[in-house]
Parts: C-alpha cells; sequence; structure tokens
C-alpha cells in the first residue's frame, strides 16, 4: 500500500511500508516550504523510520472510544497496521497536512453538523456515540470522545459584519464529550481554561458550552475562516520521537528543548513566557493531564514557528478516579504539586523569568482563579447537575493557589475559602483508590523498556 501526502491539498510526497521500515519520499521538484514535518525538511534522500510510522504521522491518529467506533466502521478496510488506518482518516486530519490512498483527493463528505442544536441538546453518552459513529472518519488523537465536525451552511450571513459571539466562523471545530469517568467534562474544561483566557496575556483556543455542560465545542485555531488550513501543526510528543501511547514517557525539560529548537531567534522570549502561563495555568487548577501531546507548535512556514493557543486545560483532580494523580511531567525531577522553589527555579533557568516576573504571574493567575472560582459557584447554583463538579473544581484551585504562593504571603491575598462556605459546599470527594491514574490507564500501551 502507497499513501500520497499533500501539503495544502498539493501532493508532495509518498508515504508507503518497505519491509521492516515506514518511508517517506519527497516528490521531485517539491518547494523546501513544503515540508512535510519540521523534523523532515525537503529533501531528496527518503526519511525512513523502523517498525512504526514516523511520529509525525501518528500524532494524530484516533485512540480510545474514537478508535473503537472505527475499527467497527471500516474493519474491512483495515490489515492491522497504523498505515492502513491513517489511510482511512488521514484525508481529514488537522493541519495542512493530509494523507489519502494513492491517487484519491483529500476530503470526505459528511453531513453538516449543526452546531446551535448541539450546544442546546440533552448530550447523553447514547446521544454523543451516535455522533461520534457518524463522525468517525477524522484524524485526531485522543482517549476521551471527540471528532471533527464541518459547519452548517452559514449562507444567508453578511460575511462583511462582524460575526457575535453565537457565531462560530471556522468551518470545522473540534467537538469533546464527555464519559463516565468525567462527567460533565465541557463544564470543566470551559471553566478551567477561562482562567487564563481572561487575562489575555496568551493566545487560548476558543470554546464554547453545550447548556448541559457535557460537551465543549473547540475552535480549530489552524484554519481561515472558511475551515481552509493555514499551518502545519506538531505536537511535542512527535517532535521528541515518541509514540502517542509513550506521551508521559518525558520530562517537562525535554519537552521544551524539543519545542524551543524550531522557535525563530526573535520569537523565543515570547514564547517562553507563553509556555511559562501554560504550566502555572495547570499548576494552579490541578490539571495532571498536560502531557507532551498537549503542548504543540504551528507554522506557516520555518521563520513563523510558534506555540499552539493553549488547550485543553481540565481540573483533573475535580474526578475522584484521578484525585491523586500528580503533574503529567516531572519538573527537576519532581512530580509533586508542592514545588516549594523547583518552579521558580525552573523558570528563571530554562525561561528566563525572573523570581519576581513569576511571583507577578501566579498571582495574577490566582487573582484570576477566584474571579472564575465564584462563576463556577454561581453556575451551580443554576444548575444542581454541575454542583459536585464545581465543588471539587474550586477545592482544587484552592489548593493549587496555596501550593504556588508563598507561605509567607498567603494571608494577604485572597481565596475562594469565604465563597466555598458561602455556597455550602462539603469537603471534596476523597480520592477513589485505584490502580488506574492519568498516563497508566489499561486503555494505553505500556511503556516499552529501554534496552
Amino acid at each position: 500500500m502507497k499513501l500520497d501526502v499533500q501539503v495544502s491539498g498539493r501532493n508532495v510526497a509518498k508515504l508507503y511500508r518497505e519491509r521492516d521500515e515506514y518511508v517517506l519520499k519527497y516528490l521531485p521538484g517539491v518547494d523546501t516550504d513544503a515540508f512535510v514535518s519540521l523534523t523532515m525538511p525537503v529533501r531528496e534522500e527518503a526519511w525512513r523510520w523502523p517498525r512504526d510510522l514516523h511520529p509525525f504521522f501518528r500524532q494524530n491518529l484516533p485512540e480510545g472510544f474514537l478508535l473503537g467506533i472505527i475499527r467497527e466502521e471500516f474493519g474491512p478496510l483495515l490489515d492491522g497496521t497504523d498505515l492502513s488506518l491513517l489511510a482511512v482518516v488521514g484525508g481529514m486530519g488537522v493541519g495542512r497536512v493530509t494523507v489519502t490512498p494513492e491517487g484519491v483527493e483529500p476530503g470526505t463528505n459528511l453531513d453538516p453538523l449543526q452546531i446551535e442544536e448541539l450546544l442546546s441538546a440533552e448530550n447523553t453518552s447514547e446521544h454523543f456515540a451516535r455522533l461520534v459513529r457518524q463522525y468517525a472518519r477524522a484524524s485526531i488523537s485522543g482517549v476521551v470522545p471527540k471528532f471533527l465536525a464541518p459547519q452548517e451552511s452559514m449562507s444567508g450571513l453578511d460575511e462583511s459584519l462582524p460575526l457575535g459571539k453565537p457565531t462560530l466562523r471556522t468551518a470545522h471545530h473540534i467537538v469533546k464529550g464527555s464519559d463516565d469517568n468525567t462527567p460533565f467534562l465541557g463544564f470543566n474544561e470551559f471553566y478551567s481554561m477561562k482562567v487564563l483566557e481572561r487575562l489575555q496575556v496568551v493566545p487560548v483556543a476558543g470554546s464554547r458550552m453545550s447548556d448541559d455542560g457535557r460537551v465543549l465545542i473547540v475552535e480549530r485555531f489552524e484554519v481561515d475562516a472558511h475551515g481552509v488550513p493555514t499551518h502545519g501543526l506538531e505536537d511535542a510528543c512527535g517532535l521528541l520521537g515518541l509514540p502517542p501511547h509513550e506521551k508521559y514517557a518525558t520530562t517537562t525539560e525535554k519537552l521544551l528543548h524539543a519545542t524551543r529548537a524550531y522557535l525563530p531567534s526573535d520569537q523565543v522570549r515570547v514564547q517562553m513566557e507563553q509556555f511559562g502561563w501554560h504550566l502555572l495555568t495547570n499548576y494552579v487548577v490541578r490539571n495532571a493531564d498536560c502531557h507532551a501531546k498537549n503542548v504543540a507548535l504551528y507554522y506557516s512556514s520555518l521563520k513563523d514557528v510558534r506555540y499552539t493557543p493553549v488547550y485543553d486545560i481540565v481540573t483533573t483532580q475535580a474526578y475522584s478516579r484521578f484525585a491523586s494523580s500528580p503533574p503529567a511531567l516531572s519538573v527537576s525531577g519532581r512530580k509533586t504539586w508542592a514545588p516549594g522553589k523547583t518552579l521558580e527555579q525552573f523558570f528563571n533557568a530554562r525561561l528566563g523569568i525572573a523570581p519576581r516576573q513569576y511571583a507577578e504571574m501566579v498571582e495574577r493567575l490566582c487573582e484570576s482563579a477566584v474571579v472564575v472560582g465564584n462563576e463556577v459557584i454561581e453556575a451551580a447554583k443554576n444548575e444542581p447537575r454541575w454542583r459536585n463538579v464545581a465543588k471539587n473544581m474550586v477545592h482544587a484551585w484552592n489548593d493549587g493557589m496555596s501550593s504556588l504562593r508563598s507561605p509567607k504571603r498567603t494571608t494577604l491575598f485572597s481565596g475562594l475559602d469565604v465563597p466555598i462556605a458561602d455556597a455550602g459546599f462539603s469537603d471534596p470527594e476523597p480520592p477513589v483508590l485505584s490502580k488506574e491514574k492519568l498516563g497508566t490507564s489499561e486503555l494505553l500501551a505500556r511503556p516499552r523498556r529501554k534496552r
């Protein structure tokens, strides 16, 4: 089997298997700006990877629930290799690169998804499963149920007028649902992301939450207003040469090194600050699932490489099954929510952010967490179904703020103790004693042993 690889819709390379290797071979005369991956620039010699697909092509392969659906729907087209899986889903990937069977044009005709109806629907597990099955032919990673969907036609709207908040300009979105382990995940992620978003200090992926709090619709930031991809996108997992199931098998230092290497020199300072804001937010809201696939670069050319807008920030500690999980990636060899001076020293030595600026960043995030925390509490008053997850979220944020603020100055700053008490919230639910933690799910392959 041979696959065609396109960059912005133009064939640039062939992808195939040769004995025990996967091979990417650029076509003659391809322009250097039409590179498939930052790690595989245009050259005459083929790019070879032993045993498995090149990490770049594996970054968006479906996982978990979506992978199971695709196996059910397209089983006859799959031969057990990632190459055949990519042949099925690669024509609708994220970013400027598409992959299709040889001679097949990219793109799949799907009925448009009516976003407004989805936002107001009762998104039960059964309803969302039907949608995932309908739009299964999409290349997007992640264990939590989600899919890409074409937007319903916007005919009749005056495109020259600024669009209001209810209208999404992109032709495609990432639609994320909840499951039994993470109820009301849309509610959780929407408000967790808002802690950073409201500061307007770095780009954050735009999102909308469904009325029932179960679904989050995220705007794709690598496409234009018509849904045409404008940027390439590569996550740190692929840049590190790791397969997706080893997204936890690295460190924050290695992740930073792998991504910083591609940043233009005039962008380094700004991008290091963005990396710092992202990292600190995870500590404030207690997101234990920021792994190597949740930090990525995007680019329009080699001279325009940046970190993507921040995405996938969730208060994992709000779910008792994952409440005892430490940060996904270590900092200075430590995985702890009480980093002491370790985090401040990392910012100073690795990001060029002095202690005074670090302290200011921490406090701005904490102040934002207090404001958004009160919004979470108010939302839970209006919708009783959210009360439990909201309670666990604000307790987690309170702990996150306390662990980063200086113990000598904690009494000088506001927290969420009073709003929590006024809301009549009980203590957070204790962690469920389970062998499963984030990064060690039975759904994920075990890390390979080092030889």
